[in-house]
């Protein structure tokens, strides 16, 4: 008999003594298979003799064998768990626990036994996080966390736990680097919006009379006769995303504008990002009920989306990256487009917010004029409305 034929005979005879709760016979038939040079079960069935036989220093040493010939070997993962969780050391558990999570998480199927194991781990492991979570909490509330100025802190605890997920910057088409990647900026350190704000009423009232015409209104997504089909998106060419634009690419839209000179006006101190061709677009962003703006990243990251909100029923939200928030009527809402978003309407009534596009505040004007003059020489090689944001 060949030493592989013969260590996978003695492994074999090792897991029936096992099986006939003959402990110590399976580690002598283990420990010759592995001198006959057993892959990873033998090692994995010579530290469940050693567990049998209370020996935990010989089983932690067997799992380490049984890992280093497969570090993806599921029961020796969740041994090697178990074995640091009864020797108390709950961190060293948990992190074979969540590694052999992931690994079962891979395989196509699993065994009936080993799902149900991998339900116990994922429970033991669901309350060592909890445990932790609330010990660190607890340290980090009586040294301020929560206090106002630690959101960013609390932001990145809530990554560390697993809370949230990373969501960074992508561009469709023109990236500016080392920007701070921030999802949604706080209107309260935009010096203008806070005057723009208290014209809501009047924005309103001027939104309210076009919606009475019933007109003004186009498909937000709209296709490109002259541009590939690049982007197929089900709200192509529906009013359900309706847009009435009071500038668009730049250029103001003269009938729609002009029935509206105080939303015009209010708009006259925002730093609108200013790209001949390209931008500003200013318009009412109007979602029908039922309808869902799908995920998607906008054009570059050179710019802010603003969203003052006009109409806002209940059910009604927009998330950017891992932050969802509702609109408030008359409160700004600014976010980097950049990030993954969506937006959704689920209500029985429309949504409208008067969108707007602001040059980054980072950006110095020499930066903004450069950044202009580059994106206004590309403007051929990709129509603004084929990467469609809001």
């Amino acid at each position: 008999m060949n030493a592989s034929l013969e260590s996978s005979s003695l492994a074999s005879a090792g897991f029936e003594a096992l099986r006939r709760g003959d402990a110590g016979a399976a580690r002598d038939l283990f420990k010759r298979a592995v001198l006959a040079g057993a892959p990873a079960d033998a090692w994995f069935g010579l530290a469940l003799a050693h567990r049998k036989l209370g020996a935990a220093e010989e089983e932690g040493a067997a799992l380490e064998q049984a890992l280093a010939r497969d570090p993806s070997h599921l029961p020796a993962l969740i041994a090697k768990g178990d074995l640091y969780l009864r020797k108390g050391d709950e961190r060293a558990a948990s992190a074979y626990y969540a590694t052999a999570i992931r690994a079962a998480s891979r395989q196509s199927s699993l065994p009936t036994q080993w799902r149900t194991e991998i339900q116990r781990v994922q429970g033991v492991y669901e309350g060592l996080m909890r445990k932790f979570e609330a010990e660190l909490l607890g340290a980090l509330t009586a040294r301020g966390l929560g206090e106002p100025g630690t959101q960013r802190v609390s932001h990145a605890l809530d990554l560390l736990l697993g809370k949230r997920q990373v969501f960074l910057q992508q561009p469709k088409y023109f990236y500016f680097p080392e920007l701070p990647q921030v999802q949604f900026y706080d209107r309260r350190d935009l010096p203008w919006a806070r005057k723009l704000e208290e014209h809501t009423v009047e924005i309103v009232a001027e939104l309210r009379a076009i919606l009475a015409t019933r007109q003004g209104f186009v498909p937000y997504i709209q296709r490109a006769a002259d541009r590939p089909l690049v982007n197929p998106n089900p709200l192509m060419d529906s009013l359900d995303w309706g847009a009435c634009y009071l500038v668009k690419d730049g250029l103001e839209v003269r009938e729609n504008a002009e029935r509206c000179p105080r939303t015009m006006e209010a708009l006259a101190e925002t730093p609108l990002c200013r790209i001949p061709g390209r931008t500003p677009s200013v318009l009412f962003s109007m979602l029908k009920p039922g309808t869902r703006i799908r995920p998607h990243n906008g054009f570059t990251n050179a710019r802010l989306i603003c969203h003052l909100p006009l109409i806002v029923p209940p059910h009604c939200g927009l998330r950017v990256g891992n932050e969802t928030r509702p609109w408030r009527e008359a409160e700004l809402t600014v976010f980097d487009d950049s990030i993954e978003h969506e937006a959704w309407n689920s209500s029985d009534a429309i949504r409208v917010v008067l969108l707007f596009d602001i040059w980054r505040p980072e950006l110095t004007q020499k930066e903004q004029a450069l950044v202009a003059a580059i994106l206004e020489a590309a403007k051929g090689s990709l129509s603004e409305r084929q990467v469609w944001t809001e």
